[in-house]
């Protein structure tokens, strides 16, 4: 089979996700270079926005395949526990949302997660850099004993870039070693600047001493551009300072882009700076680079390292909820997934919000139940009006009811009143068709529309029986997570059972 020498791809959806891929030859175990970034759109690149300077980002997508419609998690933890584990985060404790630094969460020891899989049965060195944010509460579920060789990065959701430092208090690791400017056990006199650009040298160094004869799994999950919103003076002087924008209420106001702008481009520099020093160093010859994160790349990385393809060979991954996309990257085929979980979270509040997505045919459909009004955010379903429409497109020639959606958002709290309306909704969308969700069709009456929202109901159900308890359920009242100013882990269980 001929391959192209670089296969790069976008995946979009609330972030964005790029791979290239250089395959050498068959018996040869690719190097997987994973960056993450934070709280990027699919708007924030140059090659969509021309305002934004990603020069080295745009040559990647430039020359290797777009893909467009994928689902991510919208907040960080279920994100990175998905990728982590192969595995839906309802499945695993972490559908609530991020893990706060008392919060006693973690990714339990019987779900391995992709570092471990990679070295312990396929031979890799693994690092990681960057943002963690999947608990710490012991040293046993830190990174360094999840797989991966070295970790260099912090532990949290976010931090400052310039002073390590997150709620108050110092969050920066060089595997357990605490890390910060003024630390005078520290041996590393150089770490005194830019995080971005810091966690940029920590790669190039890894890249230029690494064995070659051994495959490399390099996890480069930068902060940026997630907040607090920082960034080198002479990036922000790159832009204009305000952006004028339309809100959903439909008023004119005006922000600040230009140091979120200045913080992609960071990225952008540093992934450029990265990829020059693997090229330098012959590492682009056989190497899988992928930018941002889903949950089908374990399953995918494990079939390139040459595990099987079905994975039901592999006990620890009989179970994983992510599907081999191999033959869809390399042979431009179709996708192995035809329905995604969106999120089961939390069974004992009324606030719940259920998500799914599935193919039926040609047609992509999505249903959603539950509370999408936190902060002010609500749903408000208009008359029903009988027209014609692009439901049409789907064959259907009769009229067809829909309700148009209106999207309200507001500076306060939701009353009770708008709490309950948002809680009881239901909403379903033909995708194919009407991308922007403009169209509820939950509730209309033919029988087509009737069959699928019953599917996708009883899927809902289905998955709500295997659901387990989140983790992250409550916040420790005393944690022992602070030594010497830092947030920090512990020997044995640590504080992993504090009491709420």
């Amino acid at each position: 089979m001929d391959l192209p020498k670089w296969l790069i791809l976008w995946l979009f959806a609330v972030c964005q996700i790029t791979i290239q891929l250089s395959l050498g030859a068959a018996n040869q175990k690719p190097n997987i270079i994973f960056i993450a970034v934070d709280d990027m759109g699919n708007n924030d690149i140059g090659y969509n926005n021309p305002e934004v300077d990603t020069p080295n980002l745009d040559n990647l997508a430039n020359n290797g395949v777009i893909l467009e419609s994928n689902y991510v998690y919208p907040v960080c933890s279920p994100s990175r526990a998905a990728f982590m584990t192969g595995r839906y985060a309802h499945k695993i404790g972490f559908q609530r949302g991020p893990v706060e630094h008392k919060q006693p969460a973690y990714i339990e020891s019987n779900y391995k997660t992709v570092a471990e899989k990679l070295t312990t049965n396929y031979g890799y060195a693994a690092h990681m850099i960057g943002k963690w944010h999947l608990g710490y509460c012991k040293d046993a579920v830190t990174p360094t004993n999840r797989g991966f060789d070295s970790f260099y990065g912090f532990y949290g959701g976010q931090e400052n870039y310039y002073t390590y430092t997150s709620a108050r208090y110092k969050d920066f690791r060089d595997n357990l070693t605490a890390v910060t400017p003024q630390n005078p056990n520290y041996p590393r006199e150089d770490v005194d600047g830019y995080s971005t650009f810091e966690y940029k040298k920590r790669a190039i160094e890894i890249v230029g001493n690494h064995d070659k004869s051994v495959p490399l799994f390099l996890y480069l999950a930068f902060q940026a551009p997630h907040s607090p919103l920082q960034a080198p003076q002479e990036l922000k002087d790159k832009y204009p300072g305000d952006w004028t924008y339309t809100d959903w209420d439909g008023s004119t106001k005006t922000t600040s882009r230009a140091t979120f702008y200045a913080m992609v481009t960071a990225v952008d520099q540093a992934v450029g700076e990265v990829y020059t020093e693997m090229e330098t160093q012959g590492l682009l010859d056989n190497a899988i680079i992928v930018l941002l994160h889903a949950s089908d790349w374990l399953p995918t990385f494990i079939s390139l390292a040459g595990g099987s393809a079905d994975l039901t060979t592999d006990i620890d991954l009989t179970s994983i909820d992510g599907v081999d996309q191999t033959q869809m990257l390399l042979n431009n085929g179709e996708s192995a997934r035809s329905k995604i979980i969106l999120n089961i979270y939390d069974l004992e509040r009324p606030s719940t919000i259920y998500g799914i997505v599935k193919q039926y045919g040609p047609e992509v459909w999505k249903y959603v139940q539950g509370d999408i009004g936190r902060r002010g955010i609500v749903y408000t379903a208009t008359k029903s009006s009988r027209k014609r429409s692009n439901i049409q497109r789907l064959g259907r020639a009769e009229e067809r009811t829909q309700r148009t959606i209106n999207r309200k958002r507001t500076q306060k709290a939701l009353t009770r009143e708008h709490t309950q309306r948002a809680i009881n909704d239901k909403y379903l969308f033909a995708i194919s068709v009407d991308a922007s969700e403009t169209y509820n069709l939950y509730g209309d009456s033919a029988s087509e529309i009737q069959a699928i929202q019953a599917d996708l109901e009883a899927e809902i159900e289905a998955e709500k029986l295997v659901a387990v308890p989140p983790m992250n359920p409550y916040d420790c009242s005393n944690p022992n997570n602070l030594l010497d100013g830092f947030w920090s882990a512990g020997p044995g269980e640590g504080w992993c059972g504090c009491s709420p």
